[in-house]
C-alpha cells in the first residue's frame, strides 16, 4: 500500500483536530446550562484555555528543538482525545476552568507544531501553501458543526456526541501522524533567534496584531455563535448551529482559494480587502436580528477571517535571523493571548448590553488596524 505524503498527512491532522472544535462551538450552550453559569462565566472558560494555550507555547519550540513536531503532535493528539471524554461529567465551573487549562495545555502544544510542520512545508515545497492547510482546519470545524448540529436536532446525548467522535476521530489522528516525517528541513538553522523573547522586528509585531484582531473575530464564532443563535436569533436545534455552519463554508471558500488570490495580488491588498468584508459582517450582526441576516453576517465574516491567520502564520516562518518555531509561537501566542482578557470582557458585554453587541468593539479594532497596515504596505513582500 503505498504511504500517504506528508501534506496529504497534516492537512488531514489540521482537519481532525478541527472536527472536535465543530463539536465544541455548538455545544457551548449544552455546557453553559449543564454549568449553570452566564456568559462570564463562559468567558471565564476560554481565559482558562487560554493561559493554558500561552503556558504551552511559550515552551514549545524549546521542546520541538529537543524532540521533534511529530513526537510532539503524537503526544497531543492522544491528549486531546482522552481529555474530551470526562467533560459531559463535570458540573462545578471551577473545576470545568482548571479542565479547560490543561486541555489548553495540549492544544497549544498542538498548534505550534502543526503550524510549524506546514509552514515547513512551504518552504521546501518553495510555494504558498498555508491557507490551504488551514482550509482543511475549517473544513473540519464545518463537518464537526454539522454532524453536532444534526445529532443535537435528533436530541442525541452529549455524552454519546463526544464518545462517537473520539473513538473514530483519535484512531485516525494516529494513522496519519505516522505518515509524517519525522522532520522537515527549515531555512532557519543558523537562526539567531531561538526563543521569543527578544526585541520582535516591526514586521512580525504587525503580524501579531492582525492575527489577534482576526482571533478576535474568528474566536467570537466559535464562542458565541451558538449562543447568539440561541438569545438573540431565538433559534433551536438544527438552527442553532447555523452561525458556525455559515461562517465556515466561507471560511473554507476563501482559505482554498487564498493562496491562489495572495499570489495574484499580494499580501497588502488581500489583508486590506478582508479587513473591509470583515467590518461590514460586524455591522449586520451587531444590527439586524433574522436568521437571512445572521447567516449573511457570518458567511461574510468567515469569507473575511479566512486568509489572514494564514498569511500571518506564513510570513512570521520566513523572517530572516528568526527561527521558523519562533515565529511561529509568536503568532500562536499573539491568537491566544487575544483570549485572555475577551472572554471575560465579551461575556460582561453580553451580559449587560446584548450578545449581539459583543462585535461592537472589534469594528473600531479592524478600523485602527488599517492604518499602520497602510503605512507599513512594503514589509507585507516577502
Amino acid at each position: 500500500m503505498k504511504k500517504i505524503s506528508d501534506i496529504h498527512a497534516i492537512k488531514i491532522i489540521f482537519f481532525i483536530t478541527a472536527c472536535y472544535v465543530g463539536l465544541w462551538v455548538i455545544r457551548i450552550p449544552t455546557i453553559k446550562d449543564q454549568l449553570q453559569t452566564d456568559y462570564v462565566g463562559v468567558g471565564y472558560i476560554m481565559l482558562s484555555f487560554a493561559i493554558g494555550s500561552i503556558v504551552a507555547m511559550i515552551f514549545a519550540n524549546a521542546l520541538l528543538l529537543k524532540t521533534s513536531t511529530k513526537s510532539i503532535l503524537t503526544f497531543t493528539l492522544i491528549a486531546e482525545g482522552c481529555l474530551w471524554l470526562p467533560v459531559p461529567f463535570i458540573q462545578d465551573l471551577w473545576i470545568f476552568m482548571i479542565f479547560s487549562f490543561i486541555f489548553g495545555m495540549s492544544y497549544g502544544a498542538f498548534e505550534v507544531a502543526c503550524n510549524l510542520y506546514a509552514s515547513n512545508l512551504e518552504v521546501r515545497e518553495k510555494k504558498s501553501m498555508m491557507s490551504g492547510f488551514h482550509a482543511f482546519w475549517s473544513l473540519g470545524v464545518l463537518f464537526g458543526s454539522l454532524i453536532t448540529s444534526f445529532l443535537l436536532e435528533w436530541k442525541y446525548s452529549f455524552n454519546f456526541n463526544i464518545i462517537l467522535y473520539v473513538i473514530i476521530l483519535l484512531p485516525l489522528s494516529l494513522y496519519f501522524v505516522l505518515c509524517l516525517e519525522s522532520e522537515v528541513e527549515t531555512k532557519s538553522k543558523d537562526s539567531t533567534q531561538k526563543n521569543i523573547f527578544f526585541i520582535w522586528p516591526l514586521l512580525i509585531f504587525l503580524l501579531a496584531l492582525i492575527a489577534m484582531a482576526n482571533a478576535l473575530s474568528e474566536g467570537s464564532v466559535d464562542a458565541w455563535g451558538a449562543l447568539y443563535m440561541r438569545d438573540f436569533i431565538q433559534a433551536d436545534g438544527f438552527y442553532i448551529g447555523l452561525a458556525s455552519l455559515s461562517f465556515n463554508i466561507f471560511m473554507v471558500i476563501g482559505r482554498f482559494s487564498g493562496d491562489w488570490v495572495r499570489d495574484m495580488i499580494g499580501v497588502f491588498l488581500l489583508i486590506l480587502f478582508l479587513f473591509l468584508l470583515t467590518i461590514v459582517s460586524l455591522i449586520i450582526l451587531i444590527n439586524f436580528n433574522s436568521i437571512f441576516a445572521a447567516i449573511i453576517g457570518f458567511s461574510l465574516l468567515g469569507l473575511g477571517a479566512s486568509s489572514i491567520v494564514p498569511i500571518a502564520y506564513s510570513l512570521a516562518g520566513k523572517i530572516d535571523g528568526i527561527d521558523s518555531g519562533v515565529g511561529i509561537t509568536i503568532i500562536s501566542i499573539a491568537v491566544y493571548g487575544t483570549f485572555v482578557g475577551a472572554p471575560a470582557t465579551l461575556g460582561l458585554i453580553a451580559n449587560n448590553y446584548g450578545i449581539n453587541y459583543i462585535f461592537f468593539p472589534m469594528i473600531f479594532i479592524f478600523l485602527f488596524l488599517m492604518v499602520p497596515i497602510i503605512i507599513n504596505r512594503k514589509k507585507f513582500s516577502i
